[in-house]
Parts: C-alpha cells; sequence; structure tokens
C-alpha cells in the first residue's frame, strides 16, 4: 500500500501491485567483497590541480561512476587543519 520503498518499483517508482510467476535464475558470480583502499603515496596518490583534488583507489575498475558518495561523505583539510568545503564528486 502506498509508496513502499521496499516494494517493486517501475522507473518512476511506482509500486508494482500484481506479477505474474515468472522462473528466473541468479547467474552472477560471487561478490566482490573486497573494498577499494584509497592510494596515499607514490605517483598514484592525492594529487590538488587548482581547485580540484584527485583520489586514486585500488581496484579502481569496480568503483560505480554513476552511484558516487555525496559530497558530505568527504571530510577535507588543509595542512593547517583548516576545513576545506567539497562541493561535488566525480
Amino acid at each position: 500500500t502506498g509508496n513502499d520503498t521496499n516494494a517493486i518499483q517501475d522507473a518512476a517508482g511506482n509500486d508494482a501491485a500484481s506479477f505474474a510467476a515468472t522462473a528466473v535464475q541468479n547467474s552472477t558470480s560471487a561478490a566482490d567483497t573486497t573494498p577499494p583502499v584509497l592510494i596515499t603515496t607514490g605517483n598514484s596518490g592525492p594529487k590538488v590541480n587548482g581547485n580540484q583534488l584527485t583520489l586514486t583507489y585500488t581496484d579502481a575498475s569496480n568503483l560505480d561512476a554513476v552511484n558516487t558518495a555525496a559530497a558530505s561523505a568527504f571530510a577535507v583539510s588543509s595542512a593547517g587543519n583548516a576545513a576545506i568545503s567539497v562541493n561535488s564528486v566525480a
């Protein structure tokens, strides 16, 4: 009933009232449970270019470019510990 975010929904977010029984097969491989790790040293370490901070992670090919963390998920500070606001993430 209503708009249950745990319900099966269409792309517009409308709950499915019903659907026909359909046999399915989960053919995905085992889940990747190893999280990416921030590289902090060497040529792949964090870099600042103007107002952009570039971070490189191990296993970056598994990061989701569409569903990035919100800017509020990052805390950035200067060498003097002054907070630097994060405006966007790409």
